[in-house]
């Protein structure tokens, strides 16, 4: 909503704020959902985050730097 936005450029760190309750919020909810079995929050699932298939890696390996050197 617009005065949302007004006010996340007003209040410093109201953006931050309602992020984290939003986090909170989808947590409580997975709670609620998996209780009382067993199994593991999605969030906490491994590979819910940033694995290492998409990070661009900073320098290029020594096997690509070969590949790029072969004649094709």
């Amino acid at each position: 909503m617009v005065v949302d936005k007004v006010l996340n450029s007003i209040v410093p760190g109201r953006a931050a704020r309602e992020e984290k309750k939003v986090k909170e919020g989808k947590l409580d909810e997975e709670l609620r959902e998996t209780f009382p079995t067993s199994d593991p929050l999605a969030s906490t699932q491994p590979g819910s985050g940033v694995t290492g298939a998409e990070v661009k890696a900073l320098h290029p390996s020594p096997s690509q730097i070969a590949a790029k050197r072969r004649p094709a």
